[in-house]
């Protein structure tokens, strides 16, 4: 049962999230044009000649994309927090990824593009770089929350350093995992599509650029909904691995 209520209710607040943007764009196609704010009806009504012949590759590529530039960003940065954590550089690296995260996505998306040039690595590293300062920054936050109380205890008894690391680490960083996931995918999600703007020939991305420019609307807003349920997928990904592997330190047994 706790197994169960820990995927359903993260994947409930997000459809809940997708639910009140489609009413959001319900409302506003109202008041504006089809050429401008086409209803979700407009959509749906025009599938056949939204989903291009190569669609479904062009998905896959982004689906690459994003899982190989979130993992990168995913392992390094909560490395990077865990051992600032420990070696007490937490203060010095927060200013660090401070100054990171304040770097304009698109002006290092087009050097991206001059180093890497079009294909996968200029969008892959673009989303790594991106992403990489919010997850330390918040692996840092969430271990600073850990027991003072225990880690006191196991100083004064100097047990080693394996025991802290599993007593009161590892609890800790079990939950700032499933919230970097979440802020991870979230981000991985909108950076790619700047990365694909810029510096490749597909993905889903492209294909927006593409609508863009020709002024299509209606292909606009269906790429923003794929996008939106890209993310809802990895969101449910993470809250079922989390909810078998890890539920012992969400809920208490």
């Amino acid at each position: 049962m706790k197994t169960m209520q820990l995927f359903i209710t993260p994947l409930i607040n997000e459809m809940a999230g997708f639910a009140l943007i489609l009413l959001v764009w319900v409302f506003a196609s109202f008041f504006y044009p089809v050429y401008i704010i086409p209803s979700p009806w407009e959509v749906v009504n025009n599938l056949n000649g939204l989903m291009l012949q190569n669609f479904i590759g062009h998905l896959q590529i982004t689906f690459f994309r994003i899982g190989t530039g979130f993992t990168i960003s995913m392992v390094v940065g909560t490395a990077i927090g865990v051992w600032a954590t420990i070696k007490k550089k937490t203060a010095t690296l927060n200013s660090m990824m401070m100054v990171i995260q304040v770097l304009p996505g698109m002006i290092l998306a087009v050097i991206f593009l001059l180093l890497f040039g079009l294909g996968n690595l200029t969008p892959i590293i673009l989303i790594a770089t991106l992403t990489l300062p919010t997850l330390v920054i918040n692996t840092m936050n969430g271990l600073a929350k850990r027991s003072t109380a225990l880690e006191e205890y196991l100083s004064t008894i100097k047990s080693r350093q394996s025991v802290w690391f599993s007593h009161i680490i590892f609890p800790t960083l079990v939950p700032v995992l499933g919230s970097n996931f979440s802020l991870g995918i979230g981000l991985a999600a909108k950076i790619v599509v700047m990365g694909e703007f810029v510096g490749a020939q597909d993905g889903l991305g492209y294909l927006l650029n593409n609508a863009r420019i020709t002024f299509d609307m209606r292909m606009v807003f269906f790429y923003l909904v794929i996008l939106l349920l890209v993310t809802l997928f990895f969101q449910a990904v993470q809250s079922l691995c989390f909810s078998i592997a890890f539920k012992k330190y969400f809920y208490a047994e």
